[in-house]
């Protein structure tokens, strides 16, 4: 019988990691409000419970899915918190208040894109070689942190395929990176180059359905 558990766990976490859009209960994004809360102490308990373990330390996805800006309004986003879906360890009141959460909460708001990019633009890629890029992914140690098929990992970087960055936030990260990533300026890769990596990551599969996975069925 624990076998059976042990089992069942792995393949729901390798599902979980496989997930391209883990999203929050209902799979629906909420507008958010401003929240009150203190952004530096949200910051700190961020890192001390553990959140950038999964999320990332600017909250842009690991194996937990990226929640900076916070797809889901402060109601909705603390009674996630309290009882989750997924693969996410529930935090009682005794383990983080609700003041502590709306800290939290504003920290999240907080993080966004480089200066005078915006983040959700739309605007279309410039045309790239994806062969040529999926060779600068590895020769430019891109696999290094995030996986030979960028689907990331916790400890190291977050997952940037099948569906990356829109191109302008993608851009924007590379050269102006918010958390441990190293900045790559247009010496260590040209514009057409970056181009040619976004194009790699745009050819990458989507991972394979829950029932193709045997211990699942």
């Amino acid at each position: 019988m624990h076998l059976k558990v042990r089992r069942l766990a792995v393949a729901l976490a390798l599902l979980f990691l496989a997930a391209p859009g883990f999203t929050f209960a209902g799979g629906q994004k909420s507008p958010t409000k401003a929240a009150t809360g203190n952004t530096d102490a949200g910051k700190q308990l961020f890192a001390g419970l553990g959140c950038a373990g999964c999320h990332g330390a600017a909250a842009m996805g690991g194996s937990g899915p990226q929640i900076a800006p916070p797809p889901l309004a402060l109601p909705e986003f603390l009674k996630f918190v309290r009882q989750p879906n997924g693969a996410m360890t529930s935090f009682s009141t005794e383990q983080v208040s609700d003041a502590q959460l709306r800290d939290i909460y504003s920290f999240l708001q907080s993080l966004s894109a480089a200066p005078n990019v915006d983040a959700s633009s739309s605007a279309a890629a410039p045309a790239g070689d994806a062969s040529n890029g999926k060779k600068l992914f590895s020769t430019d140690g891109c696999y290094q942190c995030h996986g030979y098929a960028a689907q990331g990992a916790s400890a190291t970087g977050p997952r940037l395929a099948p569906h990356p960055l829109a191109y302008a936030a993608f851009m924007a990260q590379l050269r102006h990176p918010r958390n441990e990533m190293p900045p790559y300026t247009s010496k260590v890769l040209s514009d057409a180059e970056v181009a040619d990596i976004y194009a790699f990551l745009q050819t990458l599969p989507e991972p394979p359905p829950a029932g193709s996975i045997p211990l699942l069925n």
